[in-house]
């Protein structure tokens, strides 16, 4: 009997087969999830505080200042790229959550950068649309643009499609339907998305394509430009028409060359020159190195080991406490904080006994380890066991404080550095610091 199922033989064709249904699915857009993934976490109470290059590093909220609470709205959108979970999905699933938190509706914040009390909007509908649309068609970008990379030998032009916005931009509109080559430097500037709500795209063509289009390359059209000031930091810049200040920045950037660079300064021979340099550009390096730690953490955990080379940077050692330590003559040789591969296990806590492995943090906390160095309640010297630095720092998912030793110029092989030997949780209420010496925060 000929089979009646969609995708059949038609009856009476005399043919005896059936053509099973085929229902295809979209892949989870891969690039696009490694870029997300690779971000750190970066705080903010205003979104100028995260500013350009930033947020391709790090992942931020304005005005949601804990990491745990970055944490769960980061998920959401984590499963967004992956399932592609709908917005109304995404909606329904975080509100309780932050509503429960306290993350919602107006409120009454204290601003850091100035101290003032203001009413400000926490969560509500409307800015968890901007979270989704933002976070996903950046993620969606920088994805599209590795792609572009690797095919363009192949599909060597691209062409600029207007947006799908209710309201377009009028800037935008004029791009529609220009064709560039690929490499050509007007992407750097242009690249979607630019702007906060951008829904434009581009769309890879082979010469063989323009032709049956009808489509000819053309040239790039000249910038207008205009200055800009960040009115909370008060840096000036000059950016092209139809580009919001905030994305001005190239597409393809990744945090493990900025990373790389941080590595190589706060190990330079003179530790106080690097920690001068570093200490004024926390912002730029911070994200870099919390985002390429964080990949380190989980390629670890995913029992990758031999391509992950053998140590990372984690932090730099501020003026302040360089300082301390020329005072008591234990001033190192450089100012670079870093872990070795090799006390991964021990840091995780794998190579301890039950009862030490509930102290230890777990990896998502050893995760968070460079934001907790950068950012820590009190910095100490403990001269027991040869001599120690000791930060305490608030935990990313517990609410005790993580204890972090450093071994001052440990000796890594060839490499003498700053290391990072042990972390454990303390109780901030039964902690004993008798016989440490306070180098900076506050007394417990």
């Amino acid at each position: 009997m000929p089979c009646r199922r969609p995708g059949a033989a038609p009856a009476g064709s005399g043919l005896g087969w059936c053509v099973a249904e085929i229902q295809l699915k979209p892949l989870p857009p891969t690039e696009a999830i490694a870029f997300f993934r690779q971000k750190g976490y970066r705080i903010g109470f205003d979104h100028r505080d995260v500013w350009q290059q930033e947020y391709q590093a790090a992942f931020t909220v304005a005005k949601a200042m804990q990491i745990d609470l970055l944490a769960e709205i980061r998920a959401g959108i984590d499963a967004a790229l992956q399932d592609g979970t709908t917005f109304e999905t995404f909606r329904q699933a975080l509100t309780p959550r932050l509503v429960q938190r306290g993350w919602w509706g107006r409120q009454v914040m204290t601003d850091p950068a100035t101290g003032e009390e203001r009413s400000v909007q926490l969560g509500s509908p409307r800015r968890l649309q901007v979270i989704y649309d933002t976070n996903l068609a950046t993620a969606y970008s920088e994805g599209q643009w590795e792609r572009i990379q690797a095919n363009k030998t192949i599909f060597p032009f691209l062409e600029y499609v207007k947006s799908a916005a209710e309201n377009p931009r009028t800037e935008h509109l004029a791009y529609a339907g220009l064709v560039l080559r690929a490499d050509d430097p007007w992407w750097q500037a242009h690249m979607p998305v630019k702007a906060w709500g951008c829904k434009c795209t581009v769309i890879q063509h082979t010469q063989r394509m323009l032709d049956r289009e009808g489509l000819k390359v053309g040239t790039a059209p000249p910038e207008a430009l205009r200055t800009v000031v960040n009115k909370r930091t008060g840096e000036e810049m000059t950016v092209p028409r139809g580009v919001d200040p905030a994305f001005h920045y190239p597409p393809g950037g990744r945090a493990a060359s900025l990373a790389r660079n941080m590595l190589g300064q706060a190990e330079a021979a003179n530790a106080a020159l690097a920690a001068r340099v570093l200490q004024d550009k926390t912002s730029t390096w911070l994200p870099a190195v919390q985002a390429e730690f964080g990949q380190f953490v989980g390629r670890y955990q995913a029992g990758e080991r031999g391509t992950l080379g053998a140590r990372r940077v984690v932090g730099v050692l501020p003026p302040q406490i360089l300082q301390g330590l020329r005072d008591i003559g234990r001033e190192p040789q450089s100012a670079g904080l870093s872990v070795q591969l090799g006390a991964m296990s021990k840091l995780i806590g794998r190579s301890r006994t039950t009862e030490r492995q509930a102290r230890n943090p777990n990896a998502q906390a050893l995760a968070a380890l460079p934001t907790m160095l950068a950012e820590p309640e009190s910095v100490w010297w403990d001269e027991a066991e040869g001599g120690a630095l000791v930060f305490l720092a608030q935990s990313p998912n517990d609410p005790r404080l993580v204890k972090v030793v450093v071994r001052p110029d440990f000796q890594d092989k060839s490499v003498v550095t700053n290391a990072v030997r042990s972390l454990l949780y303390v109780d901030r209420k039964t902690l004993q610091t008798k016989g440490w010496k306070r180098l900076a925060g506050g007394s417990k």
